[in-house]
């Protein structure tokens, strides 16, 4: 089964929608039923608005593979969809691998920060001489086979994308038992395709796999890199067992802001009625969490020459009253 509340990258979910759209597998009726959250990201995408850093629930990425599973089992569509490069739908984890200098050095990134775009999907490399093997698997067995013909499409179409070249496999394994027709398969990975393997996987030359990227930009990837792994940190303290260690981690980095419970739930990609179940399971709750590190945060200010108006500010108080109150009561 999936993560409960683990999330994914909202760009993954809607491109996935958009291509279904266009596939006629669903209806833009359909999006609906996915969430206001959902529904204001979409619009924004499809305003050319930047959406990369939000996630979505990785629940809707799997009910949209299962939809599609349940409708076009047997069908070429994971493989259409994956071959189709849309440069609108270009993440921060796309953005990031388009300055790397060499498809080796962007699938190494790719496979170490793929938690930007699916944390349930792992890749990973086996040098083999004169070849690379690349093997690719869901940790959630809810995702169909059709999830795994896109992943492996898609990383052959975006190689070709950033260098410029075709690519070739020198063989390809699915788990998946063979369609009736693989005529499309062949198309996309080459002749060498073996089915109802015991992994997925792709091989590729040595000498693809160190292909130049063509447009990269080495100080747009130093940038790009910081706020990737700016949010792989914050994604790393959302996805850690211990909420109330995420919530206190934020109160201690800017409590003037994240004393406000909507502040929280956003950076913690979290509803509030779940921060409060959660925090509630530890024995402690958001209210308690914002008082003890305004007590902290005082004790430390004592000896500091900072006005009362500035305190408060600083402790998150909306007025001055309120923080002398707070003072008061906590005496």
């Amino acid at each position: 089964m999936h993560v409960a509340n683990q999330t994914v990258s909202a760009i993954a979910v809607i491109d996935l929608a958009n291509e279904l759209i266009n596939n006629g597998v669903i209806g833009e009726s359909d999006l609906a039923d996915m969430g206001s959250h959902f529904l204001a990201l979409y619009d924004a995408w499809r305003d050319n608005k930047p959406i990369q850093e939000y996630r979505l629930p990785e629940a809707l990425l799997i009910d949209l593979w299962q939809q599609t599973d349940a409708q076009q089992k047997d069908s070429d569509i994971g493989l259409n969809i994956g071959s189709n490069v849309n440069l609108q739908s270009k993440g921060v984890l796309a953005t990031w691998l388009s300055q790397c200098s060499t498809l080796a050095e962007a699938f190494s990134t790719f496979s170490q920060n793929i938690s930007l775009l699916n944390p349930s999907e792992h890749w990973h490399s086996i040098d083999e001489g004169h070849q690379i093997k690349l093997v690719v698997r869901f940790s959630s067995p809810e995702y169909p086979s059709i999830a795994i013909d896109r992943s492996m499409s898609a990383l052959l179409s975006w190689s070709q994308e950033f260098s410029k070249e075709g690519i070739t496999p020198l063989a390809t394994a699915l788990v998946r038992p063979a369609p009736e027709s693989q005529k499309r398969y062949h198309s996309i990975f080459g002749n060498n395709v073996l089915f109802g393997q015991p992994e997925n996987c792709l091989w590729l030359s040595k000498e693809v796999f160190s292909q130049t990227i063509k447009e990269a930009n080495p100080y747009l990837k130093e940038l790009v890199a910081k706020q990737a792994m700016a949010l792989n940190e914050q994604l790393s303290n959302t996805h850690s067992d211990s909420v109330l260690a995420a919530v206190n981690k934020l109160l201690i980095k800017n409590l003037a802001h994240f004393c406000q419970v909507g502040a929280t739930c956003a950076e913690l990609y979290v509803s509030r009625s779940t921060l409060y179940r959660r925090l509630k399971k530890e024995g402690t709750s958001f209210t308690k969490l914002v008082k003890k590190a305004r007590l902290n945060a005082l004790k430390n200010n004592e000896l500091c020459q900072i006005s009362h108006d500035e305190l408060a500010e600083k402790l998150g108080f909306q007025d001055i009253g309120s923080y002398y109150r707070f003072r008061k009561q906590n005496n």
